[in-house]
């Protein structure tokens, strides 16, 4: 499955195929844009399997994710062009849903890589667009309204590989 997938991103990539959305500015042709653009339509895959997973087995945790590969890609759009903003952002919403455990508590070193990259964004507000820097702030307030008793670890739980403040890519991810 997890092959399948990532070759339907590859094409995504390499046709560069693009979500369309409303608030997303027309995709550029650069390899950056196409890999975040390839990113979001994975993560659209991936959301609507949860869901479908979710209703035809109520209760089961969802043992396999592919919000990894999302964030391959969007790692990889960074490390192609470190300014693509979109990707950050993107990447910020992606951490934060990863984040949660589905049992009311979330992971702190992955919470942290979340605000990192929504951070980012908002720092650098005058070099992203005005949805990226609406959806990195729209992050870090769902971060700020998670109550600490829903955070069990504490920042000090993630070694250097989970959460590096020198690096605005997670290397885990």
């Amino acid at each position: 499955m997890k092959n399948a997938v990532l070759a339907v991103a590859l094409l995504c990539i390499g046709t560069g195929f693009s979500p369309s959305r409303d608030k997303v500015k027309p995709v550029a042709t650069s390899s950056s844009a196409k890999l975040t653009a390839a990113a979001e339509s994975l993560y659209a895959a991936e959301r609507k399997a949860a869901s479908l997973w979710r209703e035809a087995s109520p209760g089961e945790a969802i043992n396999a994710t592919l919000y990894e590969d999302v964030l391959a890609l969007l790692d990889a759009a960074i490390r192609e062009n470190p300014d693509n903003m979109h990707a950050y952002a993107f990447a910020a919403q992606v951490l934060l849903v990863k984040a949660d455990n589905d049992d009311g508590t979330f992971d702190i070193c992955t919470l942290l890589d979340a605000r990192d990259d929504a951070e980012y964004v908002t720092t650098r507000a005058e070099a992203a667009s005005d949805a990226d820097v609406v959806a990195a702030r729209a992050t870090l307030k769902q971060i700020k309204r998670i109550p600490p008793s829903a955070i069990p670890d504490p920042p000090s739980s993630c070694g250097d590989d989970d959460h590096d403040e020198s690096s605005k890519t997670s290397k885990t991810r």
